[in-house]
């Protein structure tokens, strides 16, 4: 096994430098720098930041394996002796920890000259900018038989020594959205000459929840949210604008087509109801990671004796690791790390002794696959 101590070091400088999507070149550096004595990988980069690093003995099928790379805009709170040097951004969802990973197995692979063929991922831009699928069209994978994909993340709601995965879909399809109302400004004493944009945003917003209510059985899985709505200048002018910015929740992709279709009735509806203009911009959206009945099966047979195995529940979270659990057998699953705080938390601090617990998984379905 790789040096564990060398390891925890490697995950320290990594937590020291976080950079946020697409962004990720101090990282890289390291990533790089830890590397650069396996030279018999073959290394490919993507701009800006992400790399892929190739294990070849020969003609076969591949394995791949993923960490993303990039942080979050938080101010780091958890009071470690490596925080952040990088005012404002934060490692707050441990995807040091899972570079550190991929580091410890590719040491691993080449050091004891392992006779497979595997592919090691450093995706950026996993926090909703989409990093997966932008590498995926590329064409970089179609060279490769890939007959399966891992990826792993960190959380703090499992102990450490224990993970939690299932069969299907394990996290949905989540869908950012913006949505901007526009009015005519007025004096409040005279409303007749204005235009309310709040007031249509409140329709907006009430219409949308009455239709999904209606328009889907209530054992449908979906999430509807604003998380920021800002509207008017002054207490006595009617606002001329209202913005929400939100996201939405589901599991299937026939699901989230059929909301796509009634917000943008809701907002054809409003416009011609208060006599506003309404645009709404889809932004970022994943594929719902789904985990390979047969491969998942094989995974849970063959993880060490050792460690504690939870059945994971479907959760509404966002993971870009679905495009690839698109393509590909795959199989992603929580790894406990024994922290009191969770993700996104500026208090989330990772038990690094979970990167040896990977290890030794990641070791498991080398030798089984």
């Amino acid at each position: 096994m790789p040096d564990l101590k060398t390891l925890y070091d490697i995950r320290q400088s990594l937590h020291k430098v976080p950079e946020i999507a697409f962004g990720e070149v101090k990282t890289q550096e390291i990533i790089i720098n830890e590397l650069k004595e396996f030279t018999s990988l073959v290394l490919t980069r993507f701009e800006p930041t992400g790399l892929l690093y190739e294990h070849s003995t020969g003609e076969g099928e591949y394995i791949l394996f993923r960490a993303d790379m990039d942080a979050l805009p938080i101010t780091e709170n958890t009071g470690c002796d490596f925080t952040s040097e990088h005012n404002g951004f934060m490692h707050a969802c441990g995807h040091d920890m899972h570079i550190t990973i991929l580091i410890g197995l590719i040491q691993y692979v080449v050091k004891n000259n392992l006779k497979k063929n595997l592919l090691f991922l450093f995706q950026p831009a996993e926090e909703g900018e989409g990093g997966a699928e932008k590498i995926i069209k590329t064409g970089v994978f179609n060279k490769y038989k890939i007959k399966s994909a891992y990826a792993l993340h960190i959380t703090g709601a499992y102990k450490t020594g224990s993970i939690a995965v299932k069969q299907g879909i394990m996290l949905g399809i989540p869908q950012e959205f913006n949505v901007e109302i526009t009015g005519k400004s007025s004096h409040v004493a005279t409303p007749q000459k204005g235009i309310d944009a709040f007031l249509a945003g409140m329709s907006f917003y009430q219409e949308m929840m009455t239709l999904i209510a209606k328009r889907f059985p209530a054992q449908e899985p979906i999430l509807f949210h604003i998380g920021k709505a800002s509207a008017g200048t002054v207490r006595n002018i009617i606002p001329e604008t209202c913005t929400f910015e939100g996201t939405f929740r589901c599991l299937k992709t026939e699901v989230k087509q059929k909301i796509i279709n009634i917000m943008e009735t809701v907002a054809e509806s409003v416009e011609k109801s208060h006599e506003v203009a309404v645009k709404i911009s889809f932004l970022c959206s994943y594929a719902p990671v789904d985990n390979d009945e047969n491969l998942t099966n094989h995974f849970v047979k063959n993880i060490p004796a050792d460690i504690v195995l939870h059945q994971a529940e479907t959760s509404m979270i966002g993971e870009d690791f679905g495009y690839f659990s698109q393509l590909f057998p795959s199989v992603m699953f929580w790894l406990g790390t024994n922290s009191t705080e969770d993700l996104h938390s500026s208090k989330f601090l990772p038990d690094e002794k979970s990167i040896d617990v990977a290890l030794e998984i990641y070791k498991c379905i080398l030798q089984q696959d």
